[in-house]
């Protein structure tokens, strides 16, 4: 526990707030770092002569703020620094910098044809009638045209069970919003998505890590979280799962969908990178339809920029979806709904998702080939790979090294819940580099550095 007692006689205001300011700045000047345990509330309280509901109003308000993650059972803990979550400015670089931190759409798709289906959609007789108010969970031939898209073998999708969301972030979120309420308790893969965490610091979740291994989220862990709590939702990950690129195993998702449907636990599956490839297996919420919760978005596959996901809920929460929708955004945008649909229905989306694949598949073996020899996982197609440090190396000190040496790549703390000491490995994205070059010096730049290990400057050379 680290001995942290804030100044506060130069903060006016509430005490409570007066803490939490403290612990912001303290945080920002360096004093407080990422994975520090706060003092108790009873021990905070008793040093500054204070109530334990002010100390409990100040770790509210600083987790509100994003500043900290409160973890049920072990105490109070000093968040990741916004910028390390901030994994989207991919655009944002340094002259000669190579950006392999982000996930943005794998390049190499013919995105003429996007361009096509806007300008029809732009002149068509409907166009007018996209700028309007619709319904909330979107229109009945869009909701059509996402369920032909999330359609394959062995697993049919109705229009009536989908609702269009702006984007997958979004449609995690009103899948979360219409099973919980602010306090209850949710849990995840203690290496996941980054963006989970905001979203239980913004619906007021208390988010917990399961313990995990190469396969995923373990069910005995799973088992004793809703044995513990009254644990409402399992968010997962299982096709190439974001950050490690693993597909999770059929024998792990029917265990893990034993323990939902034995305690009655509702699964949010986030399918982002799975339908990248269109190929994986079946979503593990088809093992407990009355319970999944199955988001897609088109952002990886086809543009970003759409901003439309759909969410397959079971029918009785269908509605509370839609009012989810409309509490957030009102609506996903109609206009973009069309201009998607259009996608679909006329195969250009497929097109460009076959595009996109083909590149994937070219840069993952790119990066397998540079970085043999090297600790990885990386799966044939995948837009990134975990690459696990040797020793002495430490996540944080080699994504800074990286930097320094003109490649961007992120840390392993911003995909950690639960887990205070950071894992000794960093994400390494394809996509952001301009072209299969740039993709191949980023990588020896990689491996030189692992090769020279922490400590190395060219002032070591004779």
């Amino acid at each position: 526990m680290t001995k942290w007692t804030p100044e506060l006689s130069s903060i006016e205001g509430p005490r409570y707030l007066a803490i939490a300011e403290a612990l912001a700045r303290d945080i920002a000047g360096g004093r407080l770092k990422a994975g520090d345990r706060l003092p108790t509330h009873r021990d905070l309280a008793w040093t500054l002569g204070v109530t334990v509901g002010t100390v409990s109003r100040a770790y509210a308000e600083a987790e509100r703020r994003g500043l900290t993650t409160g973890e049920i059972g072990r105490g109070t803990f000093v968040n990741v620094p916004a910028s390390n979550e901030n994994l989207h400015r991919w655009h944002d670089r340094a002259p000669g910098t190579i950006h392999m931190r982000s996930a943005p759409p794998m390049p190499g798709a013919d995105e003429g044809v996007i361009a096509e289906v806007m300008a029809r959609v732009a002149s068509g007789p409907r166009a007018l009638e996209m700028m309007a108010y619709q319904t909330q969970r979107g229109l009945i031939e869009h909701r059509q045209a996402g369920a032909d898209w999330i359609s394959r073998a062995g697993y049919r999708v109705q229009a009536e069970e989908l609702t269009l969301t702006a984007g997958a972030h979004h449609g995690v979120m009103v899948a979360l919003a219409a099973i919980t309420r602010p306090g209850d308790h949710i849990v995840c893969d203690s290496l996941t998505y980054p963006g989970i965490r905001s979203l239980a610091r913004l619906l007021g979740l208390r988010l917990e890590g399961l313990r995990r291994d190469a396969d995923g989220p373990l069910p005995d862990a799973f088992e004793e979280a809703c044995r513990t709590h009254d644990t409402k939702a399992l968010f997962v990950c299982p096709n190439q799962h974001n950050p490690t690129s693993l597909t999770m195993s059929e024998d792990r998702r029917r265990a893990l969908a034993a323990v939902a449907r034995q305690f009655g636990v509702a699964i949010v599956e986030d399918d982002t990178f799975g339908q990248l490839d269109g190929t994986e297996p079946l979503p593990l919420t088809t093992l407990v339809p009355e319970l999944g919760f199955y988001v897609v978005g088109m952002s990886k596959t086809v543009a970003a920029g759409l901003r439309i996901g759909y969410v397959v809920a079971p029918e009785k929460a269908r509605e509370r979806v839609g009012s989810a929708v409309h509490s957030s955004c009102w609506m996903a945008c109609p206009l973009t709904g069309e201009i998607t649909a259009e996608l679909i229905r006329s195969g250009a989306a497929a097109e460009v998702r076959a595009g996109r694949k083909k590149e994937a598949v070219a840069r993952s073996a790119v990066a397998r080939g540079v970085l043999t020899g090297w600790d990885f996982d990386c799966a044939e197609g995948a837009n990134f790979l975990w690459l696990r440090l040797p020793e002495p190396w430490r996540s944080s000190e080699f994504a800074e090294e990286a930097e320094r040496r003109g490649v961007l790549v992120t840390p392993s703390d911003p995909f950690m819940v639960g887990r205070r000491e950071s894992a000794p490995a960093v994400r390494v994205c394809f996509g952001p580099p301009r072209d299969h070059g740039e993709l191949r010096r980023g990588l020896a730049i990689l491996a030189e550095q692992l090769s020279e290990g922490p400590g190395y400057t060219l002032s070591n050379v004779v």
